[in-house]
């Protein structure tokens, strides 16, 4: 396979837009093979999508979003203010179209196509995590591996789920069926007891997602790299290359530069002449601080689109999916907290921290992640929606690799940048 980036002469200094997980294991990742970096992003912490998220690595990884069945049910799910998907005004412009070209990604091959895509990213994810923090014992730290476990509340969702199932060991993934029994044992505080589950036994997951960027702007500002918290308007190019990018404070320059914005990625590849179909899809999460519910063993409901982790701090909550509302996470926050009533009845627990951010999720359920076709020392890196954490290092090293000159270790034609 030939190298999409071939650089010469190797480049000695890169620009990274956006600050979230992607944008800042990828920035470590360059500043590991010897580039002087800087990154901007204009934050903050408390409103990205990798502070809202559940924190699993390698759960439910291979099962894209859209699916020809989900779209005579989707008005029922959008109505159902108790479910796991909801819409809140004002809707994003290119919903239609987004729509429109998840349809297409939902047909039967497509979305094989699909799942073998975040199978190739998504199986990697622990590994590749383990080995960029190699350096940073106090951030692995942060990183357990004991797996996680689909709760299904009724036989019918185990069956619901079942193809699904098929689809995760078909690329590998090692499930353990359970029955109710099982899952009494291995969930003594639940009071919604489960008729059945299934054993993901190589998941992860982070007991502080916060922790661990903190963790890493450190470890990125201690090689000497330069954090700027500025928002990139736009690009400046001379010939086929990107020579710059202009804030509202100035311009800044490098030899390459790599879009890690999250959702705002397509408005700034619009410039370079992309319809990205892709859309901000908030998520929130809720962690009660303090919280003594022995809970030693992520859960993920997949019916009802959530997710519970056993936290630094407590008790997380996390999931639902609201497209618009423009960051407005009320109502996403308020059923977090009835879903955790409903499941472990009250407990106690000293307060609450609550995050929201927008996942960027493409209509095919892919990242877009390799060389700019038209500007060759421009790279991208977006749109890894629900699988932001469990991709960011697999996503990191592919672009060093490319950035450097150097074949990436798998196939990342799925993933080019302009094939929407």
């Amino acid at each position: 396979m030939k190298s999409e980036g071939l650089k010469t002469p190797k480049p000695n200094t890169a620009l990274v837009i956006g600050g979230g997980i992607i944008g800042l294991a990828t920035a470590y990742s360059l500043c590991r093979r010897g580039l002087q970096v800087t990154l901007l992003d204009e934050g903050p912490v408390d409103q990205r999508a990798s502070s809202a998220t559940a924190g699993i690595i390698g759960g439910s990884s291979v099962i894209p979003w859209a699916h020809s069945k989900l779209w005579p049910r989707l008005p029922k799910h959008l109505l159902n203010r108790e479910g796991p998907l909801r819409a809140a005004k004002p809707l994003p412009k290119n919903l239609m179209s987004f729509l429109m070209r998840g349809l297409q990604a939902g047909c039967t091959e497509a979305r094989a196509a699909s799942a073998s895509g975040l199978a190739n990213l998504g199986l990697r994810g622990w590994d590749s995590w383990q080995d960029l923090l190699c350096d940073l014992p106090d951030a692995r730290d942060l990183f357990v591996q004991n797996g996680c476990l689909f709760y299904y509340e009724s036989e019918k969702d185990a069956f619901a789920d079942s193809s699904s199932n098929a689809i995760r060991r078909s690329f590998g993934m090692d499930l353990t069926e359970l029955d109710a029994a099982d899952m009494r044992t291995l969930l003594p505080s639940l009071t919604r007891p489960a008729a059945a589950g299934v054993a993901v036994n190589s998941a992860g997951h982070v007991v502080d997602p916060i922790g661990l960027q903190e963790k890493l702007q450190k470890a990125i500002l201690g090689t000497g790299a330069k954090l700027v918290k500025q928002r990139v308007n736009n690009f400046e190019f001379v010939e086929n290359k990107v020579v710059s990018v202009a804030t509202d404070e100035g311009c800044y320059e490098a030899d390459t530069f790599i879009l890690c914005a999250g959702c705002r990625s397509s408005v700034l590849a619009a410039q370079l002449g992309h319809r990205t179909q892709m859309i901000p899809a908030w998520g929130a999460s809720v962690t009660f601080r303090n919280s003594k519910l022995d809970l030693r063993i992520p859960l993920l409901i997949l019916s009802d689109g959530i997710a519970v982790t056993p936290a630094s701090g407590g008790l997380r909550i996390s999931g639902l999916l609201q497209v618009g509302g423009a960051g407005n996470a009320k109502a996403m926050i308020a059923a977090l907290i009835d879903h955790a009533k409903r499941l472990f009845g009250d407990f106690d627990y000293t307060d609450i921290i609550t995050f929201a951010g927008p996942r960027p999720l493409s209509a095919d359920s892919l990242a877009f992640l390799g060389v700019d076709p038209a500007n060759d020392n421009l790279y991208h890196n977006y749109g890894h929606g629900h699988w932001g954490l469990t991709q960011a290092a697999i996503s990191a090293q592919i672009i060093g690799d490319l950035v450097l000159g150097l074949d990436p270790k798998i196939d990342i034609s799925a993933y080019r940048p302009h094939r929407n």
